[in-house]
């Protein structure tokens, strides 16, 4: 089993800096995600990994080796270069064995089997584009090497077929192998074991997903990994175990037990997720409340989201759809209201 670490990658393309000190550690046995959104460097760092793209420092370490100046070949790093395309076959099982160099069309065959019953037997020539992308994927499976680089595998996939491939992720992490996604879509990021967030080619956090989207550093983080209110204010009264801060409005927040003490008069910022805010009806109170006019109402699954204008600015909340108090509509004046310590104070 062996585990990847980058330490301090740095690359640049002509002058431009697109990598800049990036660090992080993947285990064996573990998916790891890599969340950017476009253009902020997750290809250009997989390519570097797998040692397609040259460094200007730093190290990318597999297991106790430092494998910087290997060549791809002796990396033992998995990984279908972008741009990649299905080559012909006379099964779609053929030409994804032929495109992963390894193993055989049976190999290929059960690994699609796993994804899609229907896939392997087909003809290249007959697959939808996300027919397509799932067979590429597959051919991302199946490359040699302990440590498997997965860029944007779940792009153009339907519900299923994205939770099918997670799925089988997992199981080859749970085989020994590890395994790196990187990603845009908040959902499948979260799916992973560890969560490293990329933006303007430098990690602004990493941890474990559910303590990055509850936890975020950072303004940047909290958007990243998911729909987010931030409210801005100033802290005009301490209490014991939290403060009082204002900005359209009086509102009530717990103070985490490891953040230092705020400071009276001090602004501060909060990140608020949509589904910590509760609808109310305007003859209903709590210690943290808004009177709001709605703005749109969609569908969101079990969710509904409620979109929301208020002193505060507009407001994202995520209501159960099931048997909600009343059913929101665009045009109603209701109230929002959160916990003391629904929020998350950015440091």
């Amino acid at each position: 089993m062996t585990s990847l670490s980058v330490r301090g990658l740095t690359v640049l393309r002509g002058r431009r800096t697109v990598l800049e000190d990036v660090s992080f550690s993947a285990s064996a046995g573990a998916v790891t995600t890599i969340l950017a959104g476009a253009g902020a460097g997750k290809t250009t760092l997989l390519a570097a990994i797998a040692g397609l793209l040259p460094v200007e420092r730093g190290a990318v370490v597999c297991g106790a080796s430092d494998v910087t100046s290997f060549p791809p070949r002796r990396r033992g790093i998995g990984f279908l270069a972008p741009g990649s395309a299905l080559p012909g076959g006379r099964s779609v099982a053929h030409a994804v064995g032929r495109l992963a160099g390894r193993g055989t069309k049976e190999d290929a065959a059960g690994l699609l089997a796993s994804l899609s019953p229907i896939l392997a037997e087909r003809s290249p020539t007959q697959l939808s584009h996300g027919e397509s992308l799932l067979a590429l994927a597959a051919a991302r499976l199946l490359q040699p090497g302990d440590i498997v680089l997965i860029d944007e595998a779940c792009m153009g996939l339907d519900e299923a077929g994205r939770a099918g491939l997670v799925s089988h992720l997992r199981r080859v992490a749970q085989s020994g192998r590890t395994v790196i996604l990187a990603t845009r879509c908040p959902g499948i990021a979260r799916q992973g074991d560890q969560l490293v967030l990329l933006a303007g080619g430098q990690v602004i956090q990493a941890g474990t997903p559910a303590s990055v989207y509850a936890e975020p550093r950072s303004e940047a983080a909290a958007r990243l990994t998911g729909d987010a209110n931030i409210f801005a204010g100033r802290i005009r009264e301490l209490r014991p175990q939290g403060f009082i801060w204002t900005g359209g409005g009086r509102f009530l927040q717990a103070a985490e037990p490891d953040m230092p003490r705020p400071t009276l008069g001090a602004e501060v910022t909060l990140c608020l997720r949509p589904e910590r805010i509760a609808l109310l009806a305007t003859h209903e109170s709590a210690d943290n409340m808004l009177d709001a006019e709605i703005t749109d109402v969609r569908s969101a699954g079990p969710l509904l989201n409620v979109c929301t204008r208020t002193q505060l600015g507009d407001v994202l909340v995520a209501s159960p759809s099931w048997r909600p108090i009343f059913y929101p509509a665009a045009g109603q004046h209701i109230r929002i209201a959160w916990a003391p310590d629904a929020g998350w104070v950015l440091p």
